[in-house]
């Protein structure tokens, strides 16, 4: 029996929160084996953040090539970011250069359109290579949606290692800014977006106390919701639509639009039981027993989603664990995915499957920067 060789690798992750850039280093296979040695968050300024922001705004708004070629620009701003916060990384840990076989990158998402088959993540894998020389793995969703996929949620595989654990069927939530669900039982393999988790509350969190979230889940604890608003949204398309799917950010906006016209802390709250909405609604398309539920995000911090989610998942004889609770941490767990990912990548296994993102057959993905 041949011995599988376990590299290590550092994963590098900025989700749809922007809140900044995780970066996990691990030793991995990228199939049984998973030992995380150091990891760390850094967290964006607020006037990156704003920056992010408003990038994303201008390019789901361009429609000319020539405007396109501003997105170059602003991919110089983030690949400096990602460079700058890599080297911090190493620093921090006096990790040596020569240690580290890989770095496994999710550029930051700034579009994401499976449905016509656009998704722009920034940060120049090529760049970030040349400037660190240290071997990159980049671009894990480009071959998924090549071939039909949606392009996320992409870490399904990283997710069903860590429920191999369970003998009893459960999935996992991960409550970033866009709520992703990963079931797994025996052989079986289903993910996919469920709805905004913390974008929505942290935009309207912004909008009305210039904070990033909300502590605690305390603005929605002393507010009311809006019940004609939530019943509108419970209609929305994509709740109806089978999965696999996938969401961008942007698309919630309408909602944003009219959640801000409410009263802030009704609208918080409002906004906070959206995320349960969408969860209740995506859980029951899995059509499957669920034991237990893990959480992971940052939404996982919010008291009163927490709360709110447990009354409601235990009437439906559902247990809700803290991913934490199982010797992960939370807020690092999609840049731990994207180290594991690298490796797949590298073996040439498979990151999506047809019950994950879409894709007709088993399909491979990842570019190799070296």
């Amino acid at each position: 029996m041949s011995i599988v060789k376990v590299y290590n690798v550092i994963g590098i992750m900025s989700g749809t929160s922007m809140d900044g850039i995780d970066c996990s280093y691990i030793k991995t296979d990228g199939v049984n084996f998973v030992s995380i040695i150091n990891e760390n968050s850094y967290k964006y300024s607020q006037n990156y953040r704003n920056k992010l922001k408003k990038i994303i705004k201008y390019l789901n708004n361009i429609k000319s090539l020539k405007e396109k070629q501003r997105i170059k620009k602003f991919e110089n701003i983030v690949t400096n970011k990602f460079i700058q916060v890599i080297k911090k990384f190493i620093k921090d840990y006096n990790i040596k250069h020569s240690s580290i076989d890989y770095i496994g990158l999710s550029g930051q998402t700034v579009l994401h359109d499976p449905k016509n088959k656009k998704t722009i993540q920034l940060g120049s894998c090529k760049k970030i290579q040349k400037k660190l020389q240290i071997k990159i793995v980049g671009n894990f969703r480009e071959n998924d949606i090549k071939n039909g996929g949606q392009g996320s949620p992409i870490g399904a595989f990283y997710h069903q290692y860590i429920l191999n654990n369970y003998s009893s069927p459960a999935a996992i939530i991960n409550l970033g800014g866009i709520a992703n669900i990963c079931y797994s039982h025996k052989k079986e393999l289903i993910a996919y977006d469920l709805g905004p988790a913390n974008v929505l509350i942290d935009d309207l969190m912004y909008y009305f106390y210039k904070k990033n979230y909300d502590k605690n889940g305390n603005k929605a604890i002393n507010g009311k919701l809006d019940k004609k608003l939530i019943d509108f949204y419970k209609k929305d398309n994509f709740f109806k639509l089978n999965y696999p799917k996938s969401l961008d950010r942007e698309y919630f906006k309408k909602y944003f639009n009219q959640l801000k016209k409410l009263k802030n802390n009704n609208a918080i709250h409002t906004a906070s039981m959206m995320t349960i909405v969408c969860i209740d609604l995506g859980l029951k398309l899995i059509k499957k027993k669920i034991n237990e539920l893990i959480i992971t995000g940052g939404g996982r911090k919010n008291l009163f989603l927490i709360k709110v989610l447990k009354k409601q998942c235990k009437n439906k004889g559902i247990n809700i664990v803290l991913i934490d609770n199982l010797n992960f941490n939370g807020d690092l767990l999609e840049a731990q995915a994207f180290a594991y990912l690298a490796v797949r990548s590298v073996r040439k296994l498979p990151l999506s499957l047809p019950t994950t993102t879409g894709v007709k057959k088993p399909t491979l993905g990842g570019i190799l920067y070296k």
